[in-house]
């Protein structure tokens, strides 16, 4: 072979070497992608996540995989998917406490939620909804709150872990109500739930998802929402504005996340699975019965809701003195 047939010979290896690598690079996704759920299981996180997980990996040829990981208000589920490698294969859902607010309540936190996430998409809220059990004696949230006030620090009220959502609207309540209530952490919704059930405590302000079961099995009752507006979902339960109450209005609110670094086209591919994901009839009705109103962001404002919740909400926490912690 002379010269030039073996230069060509390079050249066409190189050349054959190039497109299959190519191609490889935009096969995107070739193996399971891991979704990390960081709460329990049953919590309203992990019932999205059984829920979308198969359509989505439907809509992108692969299995996903779910993982719950849960610790630390959300912060080690969150923090295995940042420290993930930055490849789409790690991605999580998240809401207000690990993804906005946890840096105003912990020390060390091991992970920035603006700096080392890529925000995918918003894609769906809740409303909040201060539950009680049967027995208790107030039936409204005006009664509820005349009982606190008239025994003050001697009312409990349950929250999924410090800085979660449940916190935070315990917070709220306390301070629009004027009320001395004391908030006590569980590792999670059942815990929580079973807390409020025992007797334990006597208010747990929870998303209607997880508890839909016990709300209709008529084991525990809803007081009021934390919504502007009634929930279509509770027609006939009033909003704590309703009840004279002026700032409790909250939210839960579900996103979908990956490493900050992960390539843009990898992220559009995963938003687009969640979407279709979304609009599958079957999908949509079971999050709409649930009490979740889906919806699907932007990157961007997925990122600019981030730091309004933590605008709102850092002043919150900072009346309520609560103690950080490593």
């Amino acid at each position: 072979m002379n010269s030039w047939s073996r230069n060509f010979a390079i050249l066409v290896g190189i050349a054959l070497f190039a497109a299959a690598n190519g191609l490889q690079a935009q096969a995107w996704p070739s193996k399971p992608i891991r979704l990390i759920a960081p709460f329990p299981p049953g919590s309203s996180i992990d019932i999205i996540a059984r829920l979308i997980a198969d359509p989505m990996g439907q809509a992108l040829g692969t299995t996903v995989v779910i993982e719950n990981k849960p610790g630390a208000g959300g912060n080690l589920g969150v923090d295995a998917v940042v420290k993930a490698p930055k490849d789409g294969y790690t991605i999580g859902i998240g809401a207000r406490g690990p993804l906005a607010i946890n840096p105003f309540l912990v020390d060390g936190m091991p992970y920035d939620p603006v700096k080392d996430v890529a925000p995918i998409a918003v894609f769906g809220s809740s409303a909040i909804v201060l539950w009680v059990r049967a027995e208790e004696p107030a039936k409204t949230l005006q009664e509820f709150i005349a009982r606190a006030k008239a025994q003050p620090g001697k009312l409990n009220y349950a929250s999924d872990g410090v800085g979660t959502t449940n916190h935070l609207g315990g917070e709220a309540l306390k301070s629009a109500a004027g009320v001395d209530i004391v908030h006590v952490p569980y590792k999670g919704t059942q815990e929580a739930l079973t807390a409020l059930l025992q007797g334990d405590v006597q208010v747990f302000p929870g998303g209607l998802p997880p508890l839909v079961g016990q709300w209709k099995a008529g084991k525990i009752r809803p007081l009021a929402t934390a919504m502007k507006s009634r929930d279509p979902q509770l027609p006939d339960v009033p909003t704590t504005g309703e009840a004279g109450l002026v700032g409790a209005e909250m939210f839960a609110w579900f996103a979908m996340f990956a490493p900050a670094g992960t390539p843009p086209d990898v992220l559009a591919k995963i938003r687009e699975a969640l979407g279709v994901a979304l609009a599958k009839p079957e999908v949509k009705d079971r999050l709409v019965s649930l009490g979740i109103t889906p919806q699907l962001s932007t990157p961007q404002d997925m990122a600019k809701l981030v730091q309004d919740e933590q605008a709102k909400w850092g002043p919150v926490i900072k009346a309520s003195k609560a103690m950080k912690t490593n």
